[in-house]
């Protein structure tokens, strides 16, 4: 299981709620200059290198988001700065224990940071925009400004209006029945008990046929019940919660020279969230304006979260006017589609996407590089591989395109291989062996995503260290399992140690290779 989880950064401050209970740090694949260099060439421009790139964090906790890509690109430099001292010397710790240096994390509050001109080629801030006063708001546009290089872009995520307007309802009812008194932990139990009653109650409250008020209330209780506390206090407990419309922050960043170039996920454009007659409807209102598409995709959609790339005011000229597929030659893509041979029939090939929802093509040239996906996922393969010998490339790329803009593949800007379940001598990559010895319930895969362990998978994966066969490791897990160091799954209870520890490993293996947390094996030579 892969997650990502929004992470709204409370005001509190050095000694207020957000170091009582920090929110967890943990890595956001758009964030990744990998990324978004490839959404500058998507949209005609130049981006800077990113395995050399300097990146500036916002708001980086204890560097759950800029560790992985100090310990991916040893030539990049990367320089965090957050509120909160307790958040900073966790990461600091992080980083002397991996040995990096080509990371600092800096306990700093943004109004008082002003880094030199053009000193940065990616700026990150993810889930700090809406959670502070308007104040760091306009100084984090301006550090943004300032710090960019000339082909620099930042990436910044805030709560979206109109959307946000349903998730106020549950914000006033959470600060008046959570109260002001007791610790952030106590206020944000009083918060989970009300949960269950308030999804339940909101069931029973209306009458049928008449209860979009009661929909809502049901919806969003049920899937806070799912998320860290850290992430109810942040969002709905917080100071500040400012979400604000598309328009209103496009205005705020063009005021500090700063022009919206895409999202960083091509899966929320209007493809993915509206009916084509929506989408034609959207069209003719806006009738050709990008902003106020923006806008009214928002308002037709409702989607409540954004995450907006910026990019310098004087580049905006070198934008082509249109996505065009031919742009995708230069890059890299990945899809966990996987063939569906029950739906396929005739000269129509089926495949299903990582949802399970059903993509089909006749076209054999589709067909065949969708194949090529499936067949090298979760690497991303170059593009003109995918196309190659297509005999219909214009199609093909045409296609792709599609599937980014539907969220059902995604690009990157250089390659990705990682190691596979069959690897004489398997190795979790070094950030990810770190996170598993540390007893973490999630590790970094190489893909920047948090990959959830069970227990008895990290047990494994801390053995995975590269000097291993499978041999050996097979031995390890067996007298492992007789030491009753192992927890042995309910379904394999009375089996031998020899036969739990074969499935034990094949499937940390197979999920950890899918999840793309091991490393690629040496090249022979």
């Amino acid at each position: 299981m892969q997650t990502e989880t929004k992470r709204p950064a409370p005001p509190s401050g050095p000694g207020g709620d957000y170091e009582r209970l920090p929110y967890l740090s943990l890595p956001f694949a758009y964030t990744q200059p990998s990324h978004l260099a490839a959404l500058a060439t998507l949209h005609g421009l130049a981006a800077p290198a990113p395995e050399r790139a300097r990146v500036l964090e916002l708001g980086c906790a204890s560097g759950g988001n800029l560790l992985p890509l100090a310990a991916r690109f040893p030539e990049a430099r990367c320089l965090g700065l957050d509120l909160s001292e307790r958040q900073i010397s966790d990461g600091k710790r992080k980083i002397a224990a991996l040995g990096l240096g080509n990371i600092e994390l800096r306990q700093a509050n943004i109004l008082d940071f002003v880094p030199t001109a053009g000193s940065f080629d990616y700026v990150i801030c993810h889930g700090v925009y809406s959670w502070v006063p308007p104040v760091v708001q306009a100084a984090i546009l301006r550090v943004a400004s300032t710090a960019l290089s000339v082909t620099g872009m930042a990436a910044i995520s805030y709560n979206v209006l109109p959307g946000w307007h349903l998730r106020h309802v549950l914000r006033d009812i959470f600060l008046h029945h959570a109260g002001k008194t007791g610790s952030p932990q106590e206020r944000v139990a009083r918060v989970r008990e009300l949960l269950p009653k308030l999804a339940d109650g909101a069931r029973s409250s209306q009458p049928a046929g008449a209860a979009p008020y009661g929909d809502v209330l049901r919806h969003e209780a049920l899937q806070l019940a799912k998320m860290p506390s850290s992430y109810i206090l942040g969002e709905f407990l917080a100071d500040y919660n400012l979400p604000c419309s598309f328009q209103t922050f496009s205005a705020a960043a063009a005021g500090h020279g700063l022009s919206y170039l895409c999202e960083a996920d091509l899966g929320s454009t209007a493809r993915s969230l509206l009916t084509p007659q929506a989408r034609k409807t959207v069209a003719e209102i806006a009738a050709g304006d990008a902003a106020t598409t923006e806008h009214y995709l928002d308002m037709f959609s409702g989607r409540p979260f954004r995450r907006s790339i910026l990019v310098s005011s004087l580049r905006q000229g070198a934008r082509a006017p249109a996505l065009q597929p031919a742009t995708l030659r230069t890059l890299y893509i990945s899809s966990p589609l996987k063939p569906n041979p029950a739906a396929s029939q005739g000269d129509v090939l089926a495949f299903s996407d990582d949802h399970g929802q059903s993509i089909s093509t006749r076209s054999p040239a589709i067909g065949a590089a969708l194949r090529r996906l499936a067949a090298s996922y979760p690497d991303n393969v170059a593009v003109t591989a995918v196309v190659a010998n297509a005999g219909d490339e214009t199609n093909v790329l045409r296609a792709l395109l599609n599937l980014l803009l539907e969220g059902r593949a995604t690009l990157s800007a250089l390659p990705l291989r990682v190691g596979a379940a069959s690897d004489a001598k398997p190795k979790v990559w070094p950030l990810a062996h770190a996170e598993a010895v540390a007893g973490l319930p999630g590790v970094t895969s190489l893909r920047h995503v948090t990959v959830a362990v069970t227990k008895p998978a990290r047990q494994i994966a801390v053995q995975m260290d590269g000097a291993r066969d499978r041999i050996e490791l097979t031995q390890w897990l067996i007298a492992a399992i007789e030491r009753g160091e192992i927890t042995v799954p309910a379904e394999d209870t009375g089996q031998s140690a020899a036969s739990v520890a074969a499935k034990l490993l094949d499937d940390t293996l197979q999920h950890l290779a899918g999840c793309a947390v091991l490393e690629p094996a040496p090249k022979s030579t």
